[in-house]
């Protein structure tokens, strides 16, 4: 058998489909289905329950993936172990987050204080941030901790922000400004300018307000640059969060907390449980840690 095969069979088992799973690896459906089939051989047992084209791990696969996945990570931290041995220290990083907007300050600061360290960075939608195969090949993945159901069985994670609570922004002349807290409910009538579909954050505020029994009046869904120029235009108010009020792109912003619900986003940076870390990621990680640190108080208002 041979290391890509054990690939194959690891994406196939996570993914549970096979053309999926043939598109995600960029090979043909009947390439795959090959490769798998000649692995059983080799092992002597079905690893896998087919019904067309939906495929699900039996007993045997499911010992067979927990090898496979010890094996291909060791193979992986030893290439990581010994390159970084033969060229003194690995200076690339890649980093997947959820939002473009929360981090952007801390990553600033983190390339300013370590130039040297090359940073490849690549923004997740809240579906891929499901697809372990996909995310798995990153250092790093940035996102709330409830973007990942399985994050204690699969990551290890070291928490940045604990508490981050939601707050509704809004311009100046909105009746709203003067109100120290807001009941989402409140909002209810009022139109929104929204981030796309399939961001984390368009489903934290999707699910925020049917959990206060209503569903938002979207005007505008977009990307983050044109959200913050339609806000400055007042075609609605917006929902985010302390954090995502640091960065500080929605110009002349009050931000009211949202008193209730009691809803609260926990953001951390996640890390493979029991991979090797190289000298670049430990300096990303404990900078992340320490920087994030700071913030145990709300925006201000201005």
């Amino acid at each position: 058998m041979s290391i890509l095969q054990l690939k194959y069979f690891k994406a196939l088992a996570e993914r549970g489909h096979l053309t999926k799973t043939a598109d995600d690896l960029k090979i043909a459906a009947p390439s795959l289905s090959a490769s798998i089939a000649r692995l059983e051989a080799e092992i002597g047992c079905k690893l896998f329950d087919r019904e067309g084209r939906n495929i699900q791990l039996n007993k045997s696969g499911e010992i067979y993936l927990k090898y496979v996945t010890n094996v291909l990570q060791q193979l992986e931290d030893a290439r990581k172990e010994v390159h970084e041995i033969a060229h003194e220290r690995n200076t690339s990083l890649s980093i997947a987050i959820s939002s473009p907007v929360v981090w952007l300050d801390a990553l600033r600061y983190f390339i300013s204080e370590y130039p040297d360290i090359k940073i490849s960075h690549t923004l997740l939608k809240y579906d891929q941030l499901k697809n372990f195969s996909y995310c798995s090949a990153f250092d790093f993945l940035i996102t709330a901790v409830s973007d990942l159901p399985d994050a204690h069985s699969r990551w290890e994670h070291d928490c940045l922000l604990t508490d981050d609570k939601p707050v509704i922004a809004v311009y100046f002349s909105h009746p709203f400004v003067e109100r120290k807290g807001l009941r989402l409910y409140e909002t209810k009538d009022e139109k929104y300018i929204a981030v796309s579909r399939g961001f984390s954050m368009r489903k934290f505020f999707e699910d925020s307000c049917a959990m206060s029994g209503f569903t938002p009046k979207i005007v505008l869904e977009c990307d983050y640059m044109l959200r913050s120029s339609m806000f400055t235009a007042k075609h609605g108010i917006i929902f985010t969060t302390e954090s995502g009020a640091r960065a500080n792109l929605l110009k002349d912003a009050t931000y009211i907390p949202v008193i209730d619900p009691p809803i609260r986003r926990m953001q951390a940076i996640f890390y493979k449980k029991s991979s090797y870390l190289s000298q670049a990621a430990v300096l990303f990680r404990d900078f992340m840690i320490a920087y994030y640190k700071r913030f145990s108080h709300p925006p201000q208002e201005h």
